[in-house]
This record gives structure tokens, C-alpha cells and sequence, in this order.
């Protein structure tokens, strides 16, 4: 009913707004012929008769007349033609009769002056309304013309919704929701749409703005929570509110949309609110396709890095196999003494049970690494991930003839983010660091992998003494299918740069040419992977 009586209302304004053009119009197409037959009769009458008044003061209306046809300058034009009458009238009657010159000459300056005055005021309401003709056409342009789609909206019905459970002793909108669960349902019988431009009218796929205000129901509880804070900003007096909410248009089509709500400070009842809409659904399927395509890059630079690998983690697990083999055969042995020693044979079973499982943690490991799957975040002790993708490259490390050194914060505070690829960033550099020595000094090859708790965020450096970088190595460092190794592909860094970005941390590289290199990457305390 109030959408019907809305709409009726608005259907007259728009026909007595259309009356008002029409008959302005046509006032404008008269109006100089008008001015011109009562500038002829005020001439003759000032001229042929000899009233003792200031008739010439009926040019007043020669004047105001001249608004509805003339621009600031032709009001100046016409004011002057006023006053060249008169002054022409005046010396005409009086040519031959001096002897109430006086009182003439005083009627006639009144006039003058009245005209003068006039003309003025004329001049400067023409300008005035010229700079607000300007300014509504300017705005009407910006409103009808842009590609955001605009809402002008009323919505008096809702403040003063508020502003009644504010006097019923609701202290928050929290509280609101709680006590009136269905509140949000009667937004619409509180809201008017008043106007919509034409962008607005397609991202909804509606016909006109009846169309689109019969849909308003829907795309206001379209998102119950994003709709609820909606309201909050409304109920703490925010200047404006933003947002992005999934709706459906006129024809069920979901639309990804990022709408700015404008509360204007002069205007408290809230009777005009601009909500302007955008279309980003293409935006956001664009920017999954990207996510998608940067974690399948991911992936495959981490099996690249496995492949690389495979000597050595088949060294790694062959370690615990050859154990389990020397600990089986010998608690064989003590079984097959004449007494067995069972206390012998308990310890080589013990020892064996803890090399398969070293074995099985080794395989888990390889697994995950190798596994495509989503990031997962939960908490993770970076000591404990150091640790275990440092025994990877163990033979690695010892190939080449590095000396490492464990330095790990005994109150290392554990982050959120995804393990394995945490495990990737430290593989990666923990490789680059190895690499970067290959070309020193034996007895110089020392690698030193430090954690440290830094404000609210655990700290890893790992640091080589191998050659260090130049000045335009460390501008490129990170940048895609850059790479100093010619059998490099230059995804190595750039991804360990995306996945700490990801976690809400950041990674550098420090070096001084010949004193080696460090990379150091924070992940902080309490942020979600990403």
C-alpha cells in the first residue's frame, strides 16, 4: 500500500513538474511581445497624459518580465531601453511647459531609480539562476551519464525507526537485533526509491524504476548480516557506508556488487541518500582465475623443487630404512642367543617403531608437499617447520659442505598460515642459500637459520656467506622469471614473495657483495593465511 501511495505520489510530482516546464515554456515564447505592448503603453501613457504620478515606474514590469526570455545581458539591455524612455517621455511633455519641471523631474529620477534598482536585482537573480540552471544540468549529467549505477533514496520512514527504538531504551543496534529479530523484513515499508539512473536499471536488469523498486525487498535482505551493519552505521550517524554483497537481478542472475551508501550531514532525516552501485562480478571471477592460476604455479614450482630434490630425500629415507634393517637383524640375533636377551631384543624393536615413524613423518611430509590442495591455515610453530624441511635438504647440505647453525627463539609464539607453504618459503631460500655457496670456499660455507618473537610476529633469517648480490640483482630479486641460475625459471622467490604477502607478512633480502646475503620474512601472530 505505501509503495502504491508512494508511487502515486511521485507520478503526480512528475506531471505537475511537467506542467510547470510546459508552462514555462510558454511564457518564455510571449513574454517578449508581452514586454514590449506594456513598454509601448507605459511610453504613451507617460508621454500623452498628464497624471501627477510616476508612471514610468510601470517599466518595473518590462523588466521583471524580461527574465523569462533575456540572459543577464539582455536584462541590462532592456533595464536601459526602460530608462531611455522614460528620459525620452520625460523631455517630450515637457518641451513646452517649464513649470512644473520640479515636481516632473522628481517623479521622473524616482522611476529611474526604481528601474535602475530593478535591473539590478534582475541581473543578479538571472546569473544566480543561471549558475544553478549549470549546476543541475551538471549533476543531472553525472546522475543520468555515469557508469555507477545511483539510487537516490528517502529513508525518513527508517531514521525515524531508529530514532524510536533509540527512545524505547535500545542502547545498540546489536541489542535491536536481538529483541526484533524481523526487523530487518520491515525496511522496506520505511524506504522510498525516489529516482535511478540508467546504469543502475541494467546492473539489475530492470525495465524501469517501478521494476527496480519492486525488487528492493529483496536485495535489502539479500545479505542479513551485511544488512545489519548496514543499519549500524545508520543507527551510530556514520557519514557513509560500504560494502560488497552477492544479489540476484530481475532474472535470478547473481551479481557481485560494491555499493557506497552517502548519508549527507545536512540532511539528518535522512530524505535523500545516494547509493552508488557496482557491477564486479567480472572483476571477481577474474580475480579467482588468477588466485586459482598463482596456486597452480605454486604447485608446480614445489613439485619442481621436489623433483630437484629426489637424490636427496631418497638419501633421507633410506636413512631410517637402513636403521630399521640394522635393528631388526639385530634383535634377531639376540632371539636366536641360546638365552635371548629380551631386554636387548625390547630395545631393537623400540628403535625400530621410531624409525618408521621418522620414515612415515618423512613420506607425510613429501606428501603434503607434493599434494595440490587449498591453503589451510592453522597454528603453526615455525621451529618445528624449520626443523623438518631442513632435513630434506640435509644431504644437500652436506654434499656441499655447509656448516649450519640452529638459532631458534625458545619463545617463538606460534603464527596462523598454511604449513606446507611455509614449508615451500624456507625450502626455496634455504636452496638459494646453499646454491649461493657452491662457488666459495669450503671452509667458508656457513649457513645460520635464526627465529626470533618481533612485535607480535615471529622473525626467520636465514643467512648464507656466500658472494652477496649486486645492486641490480636485489632490485629484480623478486620479480617474476627473473633468475641469476641458467637452468633457473625465476618463480622461486616470486612465489615465496606472494605466499608471505598472502599471510599478511613481508620478506626482504639484505647483502653486501662478498659478506653473503640474508633473507629475512615475518609472519605475524594473529593473521589468517591466505
Amino acid at each position: 500500500m505505501t509503495t502504491t501511495i508512494s508511487g502515486s505520489l511521485e507520478r503526480v510530482a512528475m506531471a505537475g513538474h511537467m506542467n510547470a516546464v510546459t508552462l514555462g515554456n510558454r511564457m518564455s515564447r510571449f513574454s517578449p511581445l508581452a514586454a514590449i505592448l506594456i513598454a509601448s503603453a507605459v511610453f504613451l501613457l507617460d508621454t500623452l497624459t498628464t497624471l501627477d504620478i510616476a508612471i514610468a515606474v510601470l517599466y518595473v514590469g518590462v523588466v521583471l518580465l524580461a527574465l523569462n526570455f533575456a540572459g543577464p545581458n539582455g536584462i541590462v539591455l532592456v533595464g536601459a531601453a526602460c530608462m531611455g524612455l522614460t528620459v525620452l517621455s520625460f523631455l517630450i511633455s515637457h518641451s513646452d511647459n517649464l513649470i512644473e519641471l520640479e515636481d516632473s523631474l522628481a517623479r521622473c529620477l524616482v522611476s529611474l531609480a526604481a528601474i535602475a534598482i530593478t535591473t539590478l536585482l534582475g541581473y543578479r537573480l538571472k546569473t544566480s539562476m543561471n549558475v544553478l540552471a549549470e549546476s543541475e544540468l551538471r549533476y543531472r549529467t553525472i546522475f543520468l551519464a555515469t557508469g555507477v549505477g545511483i539510487l537516490q533514496m528517502d529513508f525518513s520512514g527508517l531514521k525515524d525507526a531508529i530514532e524510536k527504538l533509540k527512545s524505547d531504551g535500545i542502547r545498540d543496534i546489536d541489542l535491536a537485533r536481538k529483541l526484533d529479530p524481523g526487523f530487518l523484513n520491515k525496511i522496506p515499508k520505511t524506504v522510498r526509491l525516489i529516482n535511478a539512473n540508467e546504469t543502475a536499471l541494467k546492473i539489475f536488469n530492470a525495465g524501469d524504476i517501478h521494476a527496480l523498486e519492486r525488487m528492493l525487498p529483496t536485495i535489502i535482505t539479500a545479505d542479513m548480516d551485511k544488512s545489519w551493519k548496514f543499519l549500524a552505521a545508520i543507527w551510530a550517524g556514520s557519514p557513509s557506508y560500504e560494502a560488497e554483497t552477492v544479489i540476484n537481478d530481475a532474472e535470478g542472475t547473481q551479481l557481485t556488487v560494491l555499493y557506497n551508501a552517502a548519508f549527507p550531514a545536512d540532511r539528518p532525516a535522512l530524505d535523500m541518500v545516494l547509493i552508488s552501485i557496482m557491477d564486479v562480478t567480472a572483476r571477481r571471477e577474474t580475480e579467482n582465475q588468477l588466485h586459482s592460476a598463482r596456486m597452480e604455479l605454486t604447485h608446480v614450482a614445489r613439485v619442481a623443487t621436489l623433483g630437484e630434490l629426489t637424490v636427496s630425500i631418497a638419501h633421507e629415507i633410506n636413512q631410517p630404512l637402513a636403521a630399521m634393517i640394522t635393528n631388526g637383524a639385530a634383535g634377531l640375533r639376540w632371539l636366536k642367543r641360546a638365552e635371548p636377551d629380551l631386554a636387548k631384543v625390547q630395545s631393537s624393536m623400540e628403535s625400530m617403531v621410531a624409525d618408521a615413524k621418522r620414515a612415515s613423518e618423512i613420506i607425510k611430509n613429501l606428501r603434503a608437499l607434493s599434494k595440490k590442495s587449498s591453503p589451510v591455515a592453522s597454528h603453526v610453530n615455525l621451529n618445528d617447520v624449520l626443523q623438518e624441511t631442513v632435513a630434506l635438504v640435509q644431504r644437500e647440505i652436506d654434499i656441499n659442505r655447509v656448516s649450519l647453525q640452529f638459532a631458534l627463539a625458545a619463545d617463538l609464539p606460534q603464527v596462523c598460515g598454511d604449513r606446507v607453504q611455509l614449508q615451500q618459503v624456507i625450502l626455496n631460500l634455504v636452496l638459494n642459500a646453499i646454491q649461493a655457496m657452491s662457488q666459495t670456499s669450503e671452509n667458508i660455507r656457513n649457513l645460520l637459520i635464526e627465529s626470533i618473537a618481533h612485535e607480535r610476529a615471529a622473525l626467520v633469517k636465514i643467512h648464507d656467506s656466500g658472494p652477496g648480490l649486486t645492486p641490480e640483482t636485489r632490485e629484480k630479486l623478486f620479480s617474476p622469471f627473473y633468475t641469476t641460475k641458467p637452468e633457473g625459471m625465476g618463480m622461486g622467490l616470486s612465489i615465496c614473495q606472494s605466499i608471505v604477502t598472502a599471510h599478511g607478512g613481508s620478506i626482504t633480502a639484505n647483502s653486501l657483495q662478498g659478506a653473503g646475503t640474508t633473507f629475512e620474512f615475518t609472519i605475524p601472530v594473529k593473521t589468517e593465511a591466505g
